[in-house]
């Protein structure tokens, strides 16, 4: 099909079809910032998928922001599962020195689920712990984000049914929003917000599978308060209406930042995939077209749909943020051998004597991660692209 007008995008946008979050309560990261988490098991699996990072990343394109994952699976605010061979007391002693030595200025702290099967009566005793590790963390200064533990899933037999320990769940959540109230701190309820989703997040009713983590990527930043919604408007000259059919539009687009990373390849398809972008285009005056992203289809509809906004869930800026994301997910395996060598115990503890000449190899990781950063910081930048749109039917 020959072209008879080739011009920029009409009226167009690209939007980021999240619901809008108030401004009051937004907690935005600046330049600089330094984001340590810290947690149990929903923390540490976090660094395996990268989903959080990823999403809280793209969002600054043009600051410098480092994040060091220290969760630890099973883990509690009494630092009971990074005891190791010691006693609680080292495990907690650990778990302050290896945070106090990061310098962060963000923390997000995730614990609750491990306490709270010591049900109602053990609550006291977790909000006294909850005060202490705050009280610890109180001269980095940083500003603290504390999340709820999830709701548990009620996946059917062989699994028991999760309604008690639900309502201890829901307790232990309230004890840290009343803390984060009490403390001025961010309080982020996951367990109300993600335990509205119908599709399950988990392989055992606790642990998020990717697709757990995928979907919660959103909710966290909606907790945060974060802006989600960001317009590209490109205003062309105007038009000479000569009562001739429009049959194509192209125009050169930079997207103020990067979409989510597309939803994992082995989850059930949802239409939150297409949360990303949604091009808005009017005035067309043929009956549909169909949208190309560097020489690529990535969407059709009709002239009618364009002008309402049609959502796309796949191109150029869904592959670069793929990209972002293994690339932080390398970061972290990275920081992960650097901060809990496998061999801990041969290089740093009671048998030391036998290997400990290859701890010097530690912090051979640094310029590693170092690399992994820079990488972060170039793919973190969005890059434009040329959207095309092509009449398909003429009117």
């Amino acid at each position: 099909m020959k072209y008879r007008y080739l011009l920029p995008l009409l009226c167009c946008s690209l939007v980021f079809a999240i619901p809008p979050a108030r401004a009051a309560d937004a907690f935005p990261l600046v330049d600089g910032d330094r984001v340590v988490l810290v947690g149990s098991t929903l923390i540490e699996r976090e660094q395996r998928y990268g989903y959080w990072e990823t999403a809280l990343t793209r969002r600054y394109p043009d600051k410098s922001i480092t994040f060091r994952n220290l969760g630890w699976s099973g883990d509690t605010v009494f630092g009971d599962a990074r005891a190791g061979f010691g006693s609680t007391a080292d495990g907690f002693r650990q778990l302050k020195e290896h945070v106090l030595a990061l310098k962060p200025t963000v923390l997000i702290i995730g614990y609750g689920t491990n306490e709270s099967f010591a049900g109602p009566k053990g609550l006291p005793h977790f909000v006294k712990g909850l005060e202490t590790l705050l009280d610890t963390f109180a001269p980095t200064k940083a500003r603290i984000i504390l999340l709820s533990p999830l709701k548990q899933e009620n996946l059917g037999q062989p699994l028991p049914d999760p309604k008690e320990q639900n309502e201890n769940l829901r307790l232990y959540a309230d004890a840290i929003r009343d803390t984060a109230k009490k403390r001025d701190h961010l309080f982020v309820d996951l367990y109300d917000q993600l335990g509205k989703e119908k599709k399950h997040l988990t392989d055992n009713g606790i642990h998020l599978t990717p697709w757990g983590y995928w979907r919660s990527a959103p909710v966290l930043e909606d907790g945060l308060g974060l802006p989600t919604v960001a317009d590209i408007k490109i205003n062309p000259p105007p038009l000479t209406n000569d009562g001739n059919t429009i049959t194509a539009h192209r125009s050169r687009v930079t997207a103020p930042m990067l979409p989510l990373p597309p939803q994992p390849s082995d989850s059930v398809p949802s239409p939150l995939a297409a949360a990303g972008f949604v091009v808005r285009v009017k005035g067309l005056s043929a009956e549909e077209y169909i949208l190309n992203i560097d020489g690529k289809p990535v969407a059709q509809a009709p002239a009618k749909d364009w002008a309402k906004g049609v959502a796309i869930s796949k191109g150029p800026d869904f592959e670069r943020a793929e990209r972002l994301r293994q690339t932080i997910i390398a970061k972290n395996r990275l920081y992960f051998y650097r901060w809990r060598p496998e061999n801990v115990t041969y290089l740093f503890g009671f048998r030391k004597h036998e290997q400990g000449q290859n701890a010097r190899e530690i912090p051979q990781f640094d310029p590693l991660i170092a690399e992994k950063e820079k990488e972060i910081a170039k793919l973190r930048v969005p890059v434009g692209h040329t959207y095309e749109l092509k009449a398909t039917k003429k009117k």
